[in-house]
């Protein structure tokens, strides 16, 4: 039985070869004139493939990932859109309901940002122009460096504030601390607790061991020791205090200055391992395929009307 068919099915075939030649024919015509200039443009590939620089992951966040996230931000793609006024180029209204949806769907369809499996970055961009989709693949580029780096310096001036409060906060302990021992310094003559306390038990060892001594000298002499005492704890202990805070005011003044000088440096945020060049071959539409999906598509629906007509007696019978 399928013996049977296959020899009907050639006969067909054999019957109507000139009609489906010249469908055939004539489906290769169109599909070569619609697939000419005239009616869809050539478009030219752009690619760039770079790596990710002095970026800091947040959380499980890999640098490539947020390198991707950088390059498909929102604030890149209007820019972009912008600078090369895509909106006229892919003819697109933007007075019009959803005109910027439509602006964005198309950019997206001609610019591709992904992750390759060496933990790179490929940029490919379409365009009719091989030179702007060269311009636009590089100005992906400096904008996201642009965008990295006022990022990075949004969170180091957050940093700088900080610092720049605990100094304030630091400096202003020291002051009052050294304030302070002023006091004690111009009303009490306490200069340094140690040696002045050593110095006058010298002094009194070797006034009561003089018999000549006086016994004003020496009540003098017990009435300085006394305030000595009575204040050399509190000098002490605020000597201490403003050693704590120098010593905590310059550890903050070290990251206090390296923020700032963190915040004034101009990096770069990828390693470009492939540069864009302007493409010297069009990259869509490819002819050939669209050639042969209408060819193909053509023999088999005019084919398949044959097969129906053919057997139209017998699809009345049924009837």
């Amino acid at each position: 039985m399928n013996q049977f068919g296959n020899i009907s099915f050639f006969k067909i075939l054999f019957r109507w070869k000139f009609q489906l030649g010249t469908v055939v024919c004539i489906s290769l015509f169109l599909g070569f004139l619609f697939s000419s200039e005239w009616f869809l443009k050539p478009k030219y590939k752009s690619t760039a493939v770079i790596y990710p620089a002095n970026l800091t992951p947040y959380g499980n966040e890999t640098a490539t990932e947020q390198l991707v996230q950088l390059l498909q931000s929102a604030d890149i793609r209007t820019a972009i859109c912008n600078r090369f006024n895509l909106a006229e180029k892919y003819k697109i209204n933007l007075s019009k309901k959803g005109g910027l949806s439509s602006l964005y769907d198309t950019y997206n369809e001609n610019v591709d940002v992904r992750k390759t499996e060496f933990e790179s970055v490929k940029i490919d961009v379409l365009d009719t122009d091989p030179l702007e989709a060269s311009q636009m693949a590089d100005s992906i580029i400096s904008m996201m460096n642009i965008k990295a780096r006022y990022l990075q310096r949004t969170k180091t001036m957050e940093v700088v504030r900080i610092l720049k409060d605990e100094l304030s906060f630091k400096k202003a302990q020291m002051d009052s601390l050294e304030n302070a021992l002023g006091v004690l310094r111009v009303k009490y003559g306490l200069l340094d607790y140690y040696i002045q306390s050593k110095e006058a038990l010298k002094r009194y060892y070797k006034l009561i061991t003089n018999p000549s001594t006086s016994k004003d000298k020496l009540k003098e002499l017990e009435a300085n020791m006394e305030s000595l005492a009575e204040r050399g704890a509190q000098s002490v202990s605020l000597k201490q205090m403003h050693q704590r805070a120098f010593e905590t005011y310059s550890e903050i003044r070290i990251q206090y200055d390296k923020a700032v000088s963190d915040s004034r440096k101009v990096l770069t945020y990828a390693n470009i391992v492939a540069k864009p060049y302007p493409s010297d071959k069009k990259s869509s539409p490819v002819r050939w395929v669209i050639l042969c999906i209408s060819s193909v598509t053509s023999f088999v629906f005019a084919l398949l009307l044959i097969i129906i007509y053919e057997n139209r007696e017998k699809f009345t019978k049924f009837d």
